[in-house]
């Protein structure tokens, strides 16, 4: 008898599952602000690892199909954020990165190749990085079904399971083949991105907006909330002032979510308090929310938040660990 109540309940939660899906209408956005650099070779397992903030075994080793990182200069400083894809091909990883930055991206990695056998190039006339993501805040997130097709990779955003789906596939492709992979889901494409605003809503930077090189640390874009950095795996490009800060445990500004009541005008981008005092800088804007650069003790202790004299609010990440 218990089994059988146990077989129901487990056929009552699939359905409901399912119907939870189906009523759902999710996005689906080409990623027209990211490119795709590949990374192949016999050696490039040890080269990426002396480059990167995370670990690479997660994808060599533990099989892993991709993971959020960071490209550092040697003061310790962001370059270039990136999520990195595990391909079925041997000895080869692809890096998504900023679109303005593809060059100075491939420029750093020839830079440190030195003599190794490793070959670095675009693949943006190859593959285009697609996202598929819920616009509530439910954290609800569709499931791709088994595919065959090689060169499509797909991935829940290794950063935070909120933000989608990452999917990989060929250039030409459009929303109709993505449909396929998806039988069960509703999807749409916005005529309008709705993937920043989705994105700052959750407090959750992305690209030279939000991480202007050489301007910001990693620990300050939540690279470590993330699960973007290894503070086990050993020495890399800009690794001891991380190493340093982080045991240290001072880590005063942090990328934070802001709500706005009204865009800021011409250049303002000063948050404060009703007192007065500076408190933080936005970083990036979309419709009324925002990415903002905060001081997190005195934000959250103000009274009152202001943008361009207009009342804004802030809160710290559900993602963020409990103090």
């Amino acid at each position: 008898m218990n089994m059988l109540h146990t077989t129901y309940l487990r056929q009552f939660v699939r359905l409901a599952e399912t119907a939870a899906t189906n009523a759902t209408s999710f996005l689906a956005e080409p990623l027209s602000r990211r490119a795709l650099v590949r990374v192949q070779g016999a050696e490039v397992v040890p080269f990426l690892q002396g480059l990167m903030t995370n670990d690479i075994n997660h994808l060599h080793i533990d099989g892993n199909p991709s993971m959020f990182t960071m490209f550092l200069n040697n003061a310790g400083r962001v370059l270039y954020d990136s999520i990195v894809y595990r391909t079925p091909e041997p000895d080869t990883f692809i890096i998504e990165c900023d679109r303005e930055v593809t060059t100075e991206l491939q420029k750093h990695l020839r830079l440190f190749k030195v003599r190794r056998k490793i070959n670095v190039d675009c693949v943006d006339s190859e593959l285009t990085p697609w996202i598929v993501f819920n616009p509530t805040q439910s954290g609800a997130v569709p499931k791709p079904s088994e595919t065959n097709q090689k060169e499509v990779l797909t991935t829940i955003d290794p950063r935070l399971k909120e933000l989608g789906v990452r999917i990989i596939q060929p250039t030409g492709n459009s929303l109709s083949d993505i449909e396929k992979m998806f039988p069960n889901a509703t999807l749409k494409q916005p005529t309008l991105s709705e993937y920043n605003t989705h994105r700052y809503i959750h407090g959750v930077g992305e690209g030279v907006i939000d991480h202007p090189p050489g301007k910001c640390f990693a620990l300050e874009a939540n690279c470590d909330f993330l699960h973007g950095v290894s503070f086990h795996k050993g020495c890399y490009v800009g690794q001891e002032l991380t190493a340093r800060v982080y045991h240290t445990g001072v880590i005063r500004k942090r990328l934070m979510p802001l709500e706005l009541t009204s865009n800021p005008t011409g250049d303002v981008n000063s948050v404060q308090t009703s007192a007065g005092g500076a408190v933080g800088t936005i970083r990036g804007v979309s419709q009324n929310h925002a990415l903002a650069l905060l001081r997190v003790e005195q934000v959250m202790k103000a009274k009152e938040l202001l943008v361009d004299g207009k009342p804004c609010k802030t809160h710290k990440p559900h993602w963020w660990p409990k103090d």
